[in-house]
């Protein structure tokens, strides 16, 4: 199959924004930790407090402390690693926040992010760099730390990406409830970094959030490293996109028994791996609380190159060190190598136990095989092909004849009318978060709830 070519277009608007912080970027705001104060525009100092003028223009270079607000329609610039203790930031509608090269917003155990945008005025959090000059891991990305279980020894552990003697980075601990904060209409570009290897930021990273947590209409797009990484919580997504991550798109550890709903992960043919990778511990595969995630209605989507060719070892969810998951509703379609692959005895193990199982689900495309699943698996004796064709799991391959699922600047992920997408599915649970009324398979039914918030500007 002949991939398709991306078509470039500016993004006219960001570029003037960015202009507009050039030219005003000595206009300072500054104020109290403990209430909004008005904007001083004629201060040159640092910020970090609040200035409640809309469309202001703010340089952070300190920590913040206490209850802050970003106003909006704000220009917001990062100078730093940016830690928010002890209170709440509350990002307004139309706020763009630009991320300076080894800069990040960090949420602590202490804090609590707001950050509520609409459709029509999403919250932007992007590259310092000028349009036509951006890249996957400009700035550092969105950190979210809370006291929800993880399964690690002691309880705790320290986000990665950051110095092991950062004490601030600490998560985990004993409250399932914690609410790390709200996403909605929010975008996050090209973030992510390595500091070491194996130890990167992702564009959004949540360590032991918990079921108060929730994202709703999130675009994370060409970030460095994973696009949404999981350590341990049970926090709640729904309406994800994840565009061209330079690793995999959602990934979790550490016992994340979060709940998802309408999720889209697009992988490029350069540096994308795999849609899903999905781990229990790595040092205790049975380790306890186990990651289970519930999760319905996804379209994952490869780079469609040919086998072997791709960037990575490119497949739709790799299933490994004892994690289980409830999947459903779910296309496969396009990865180079293989559509799912499962490693390690105690994976196997929650698939005879019921705890591990992808339903109701099509795979199309995968590895060039359009009448099969091609897997990959390290545990001696498992069929992964039987188990994820087999009749109990009601999976099947047919092409799900998507609108535009490979153009990587303007794509629709909609099923095309006559699709079999748009009806087979199993009937979510009707337990408050899942829409029962989604039993299309996929991410999308015959709306496209990505029209008008998201961007899939080439850089």
């Amino acid at each position: 199959m002949k991939r398709q070519h991306a078509r470039r277009f500016a993004m006219v608007t960001m570029a003037r924004a960015l202009v507009l912080v050039l030219v005003l970027g000595g206009l300072v705001a500054c104020g109290g930790d403990d209430g909004d104060t008005a904007a001083d525009t004629s201060s040159t100092s640092d910020t970090t407090g609040n200035d409640t003028t809309s469309g202001s223009t703010l340089t952070i270079e300190a920590d913040l402390t206490g209850d802050v607000t970003w106003p909006a329609g704000s220009k917001v610039t990062l100078k730093k690693h940016i830690f928010v203790e002890n209170g709440t930031l509350t990002i307004e509608p139309g706020v763009t926040v630009l991320g300076e090269s080894g800069t990040s917003l960090v949420i602590t155990t202490s804090a609590k992010l707001i950050a509520e945008g609409t459709a029509d005025a999403p919250i932007v959090f992007t590259s310092a760099q000028p349009v036509g000059s951006r890249s996957a891991g400009d700035w550092g990305g969105v950190v979210m730390l809370g006291t929800a279980p993880i399964n690690v020894s002691g309880g705790t552990e320290k986000i990665e990406g950051f110095p092991s003697t950062e004490a601030r980075t600490n998560y985990g601990g004993t409250d399932e409830t914690h609410e790390c904060g709200s996403l909605e209409y929010v975008r996050i570009e090209f973030a992510g970094f390595e500091l070491a290897p194996d130890n990167e930021l992702n564009s959004l990273t949540l360590g032991g959030c918990g079921n108060k947590t929730m994202v709703d209409h999130l675009q994370v797009h060409l970030g460095a490293d994973d696009g949404v990484e999981n350590f341990g919580g049970a926090a709640n997504f729904k309406h994800v996109v994840i565009s061209q991550p330079d690793d995999d798109g959602l990934d979790w550890d550490f016992g994340f028994h979060g709940r998802v709903q309408f999720l889209v992960v697009q992988q490029n043919g350069l540096v994308g791996d795999k849609g899903f990778e999905c781990d229990n511990n790595k040092n205790d595969n049975d380790a306890a609380p186990r990651s289970m995630p519930e999760i319905w209605n996804a379209t994952l989507i490869g780079s469609n190159s040919e086998p072997g060719t791709a960037g990575k070892s490119q497949g739709g969810i790799h299933f490994r060190r004892g994690t289980a998951g409830k999947v459903n509703n779910a296309i496969l379609a396009h990865f180079t190598d293989n559509g799912i692959a499962v490693d390690d005895d105690a994976t196997k193990a929650q698939t005879d136990a019921g705890t591990l199982f992808l339903k109701h689900s099509i795979f199309w495309d995968n590895a060039n095989d359009t009448t099969s699943l091609p897997t990959s698996t390290g545990v001696d004796g498992f069929d992964a092909t039987a188990y994820f064709l087999g009749a109990a799991l009601s999976n099947q391959v047919i092409d799900p004849k998507l609108t535009d699922a490979l153009d990587l600047l303007a794509p629709s992920f909609v099923p095309m009318a006559g699709s079999p997408a748009l009806t087979g599915g199993g009937t979510p649970p009707d337990d408050g978060f899942f829409d029962p009324s989604a039993t299309f398979v996929g991410a999308f039914g015959a709306e496209d709830w990505t029209a008008g918030w998201t961007s899939f500007a080439a850089n």
